[in-house]
């Protein structure tokens, strides 16, 4: 695997008490301690170095791959940019062609020509000189560098209002959050940190850690949040009048910058963060659980390792899931609360509303969506044989709760090796990330994700685990 998961360590629940989240975060290869205070960043039990982009960490297994498909996807990008001018002039060449139309089209040119430059020059200063060759492998991708470039227009470059989207998404979360203050917080999948922002300024005393691996939002949010001001332009090929086809957007903070001390920027994958156990008071995940995991089970898991007992999960957003998430993975709110419960969570407060989702401010055009927030506390795990009739037993269904040893274990055998490896792993204490994680570093397949080897194991325990037979039959 290419990715160890962080795990609960004997002798570190000390770490919730440090003075900084800076001093909570662990080393993405091999979890030991890392200082995001030290200027350089290597991890001193693996060696592992980790570069930034500009300011910001990137604290993945493999920075260097990272960094290099970022300077990929400025070129690719510059190539689309390319290909597309090419088209439009050759359009243009036509007998048939109105004088209106031409202008539409050397407009819709320089809008895009323009948006490529304003990308680069937000990505482009923070990227190292020298990157890693094309030919060396490389396990996480940058996202799409257009693709989310909407998020910036909405969250620093529209004037605010009332009812604006900004505006509603903090008092949906406010609403949430009750009277308690957050406290030490992690913005999971923090995308442009407006909402992030606009929280940190309102409980001042907080701490916020935003985690996210968009390069482009992530660096146009570091730079406006520490009181700069970067102009981006919105570039359309399809519009209803003419006017819509360019608009140049000031991206700034409306209430100026955040203090560095308190809010935190780390480029990491918030699927499998690492962060040591019970560091954080609240965790958000904004627009996030139906997108960012590839089962919200074991994002539910990491939930419970990152939050102190009696800590908060505050969700928002829509429970629309991608495509390929299998049908039977796309919970709806009841069975998303029915897992919480299950998982040792208590969900209090919720609300379900319809809202605007990135109608943008030069064509009007964009969607309406239902979104869900809720707040459900952390509270210790369900106890050992608890709920045995409602349902499959919870440490099948969840990665953190230790698997019960069974009788006649240790007689077992099998003549598939795999099944062999996981009953003789079962001893009461390992969960099925612990057993995955040996399935995985004995597999040394770096093409198959954990999420992949939690789904085989929890096949083997479902064919060999007494409690899992009887469950079935019933």
């Amino acid at each position: 695997m290419s990715i160890t998961p962080p795990r609960e360590r004997a002798g570190h629940s000390s770490r919730t008490e440090v003075e900084s989240l800076l001093h909570a975060v662990l080393c993405p290869r091999c979890s030991a301690d890392l200082d995001l205070s030290a200027p350089i960043l290597r991890c001193r039990k693996c060696g592992q170095a980790y570069p930034r982009l500009g300011h910001m960490p990137v604290l993945l297994s493999d920075p260097l791959g990272y960094l290099a498909s970022c300077r990929r996807q400025l070129d690719r990008l510059e190539r689309q940019v390319k290909r597309t001018v090419r088209d439009i002039r050759e359009q243009l060449q036509a007998a048939d062609v109105l004088p209106l139309t031409r202008k539409r089209c050397e407009t819709t040119i320089e809008g895009i020509t323009g948006q490529l430059a304003d990308v680069r020059a937000i990505l482009e200063p923070g990227l190292p000189a020298t990157t890693r060759s094309e030919g060396q492998a490389r396990s996480q991708q940058a996202p799409a560098t257009l693709h989310h470039l909407p998020y910036l227009y909405r969250d620093w470059g529209w004037r605010s209002e009332g009812d604006g989207e900004n505006e509603q998404a903090l008092s949906m979360v406010e609403e949430m959050l009750g009277y308690a203050g957050p406290g030490r917080t992690l913005v999971m999948g923090a995308g442009a940190c407006r909402l992030a922002y606009d929280i940190h300024h309102r409980h001042p005393d907080a701490e916020m850690m935003v985690m996210d691996l968009d390069p482009v939002l992530f660096a146009a949010a570091h730079a406006v949040t520490h009181g700069g001001s970067l102009t981006v332009r919105e570039a359309n090929l399809e519009m209803g009048d003419m006017n819509q086809a360019v608009k140049e957007w000031s991206l700034v903070a409306p209430k100026g910058p955040v203090d560095d001390a308190r809010f935190h920027f780390v480029i990491a994958d918030a699927v499998n963060p690492p962060l040591d156990s019970r560091a954080f008071d609240t965790v958000l995940t904004p627009w996030f659980i139906d997108q960012g995991p590839e089962d919200v089970r074991d994002l539910i898991s990491t939930l419970h390792r990152l939050l102190k007992p009696g800590g908060r999960w505050v969700n928002l957003g829509p429970l629309k899931y991608d495509l390929d998430v299998p049908v039977s993975r796309r919970f709806a709110r009841e069975e998303l609360f029915d897992l919480a419960e299950r998982a040792g969570f208590h969900v209090g407060t919720w609300e379900s509303a319809t809202v605007p989702y990135l109608v943008s401010r030069l064509n009007g055009r964009g969607k309406v969506e239902w979104v869900l927030a809720f707040s459900a506390t952390r509270l210790e795990p369900p106890a050992k044989g608890s709920r045995p009739d409602a349902g499959p037993p919870p440490w099948l269904v969840f990665r953190h709760l230790p698997i019960p040893t069974f009788e006649g274990q240790a007689l077992f055998w099998s003549e598939a090796s795999m099944i062999r490896m996981v009953v003789s792993s079962i001893d009461g204490r390992r969960t099925l990330d612990d057993i995955a994680r040996r399935v995985a570093e004995r597999a040394d397949q770096p093409d198959i994700s954990m999420s992949q080897v939690r789904i085989a194991v929890r096949q083997c325990l479902q064919l060999v685990h007494p409690t899992c037979a009887h469950n079935t039959k019933q």
